[in-house]
């Protein structure tokens, strides 16, 4: 998670596929995340016009959060998206080398209404 002041606008997201096709078919403004299945997507770009990074968190069961993964959705086809949200949600990165705790800053979409990063 690059951006450490950056304010999220959180959205929740019931199915993997649904959440592939988000990532890989639309550009999103650099404050939006989604969640699923107590895994965030949070859009870590740098700008705009940049590829779609996200950081992957998993909120755990004490508030904390861990970042498990580092994915380009805006490179993907939908098929590799989705093996890569579904992987990422099973918990097959929870462990690895790169997991590190963040405290990422999160909002509703109601508690979040505009900010500059909103376009």
């Amino acid at each position: 998670m690059m951006h450490e002041r950056r304010i999220w606008s959180v959205t929740t997201i019931e199915s993997a596929e649904e959440l592939a096709r988000k990532l890989t078919e639309s550009t999103w403004t650099l404050c939006t995340a989604f969640e699923h299945r107590g895994h965030l997507f949070l859009n870590d770009a740098t700008s705009e016009d940049s590829a779609q990074e996200y950081a992957v968190v998993k909120r755990l069961g004490d508030g904390t959060f861990l970042q498990v993964e580092s994915i380009t959705f805006g490179w993907c086809s939908f098929d590799r998206a989705l093996g890569y949200v579904l992987h990422a949600t099973g918990g097959r990165d929870d462990g690895g080398d790169f997991a590190t705790h963040v405290n990422p800053r999160l909002e509703t979409a109601d508690q979040h209404r505009r900010c500059p990063l909103c376009g």
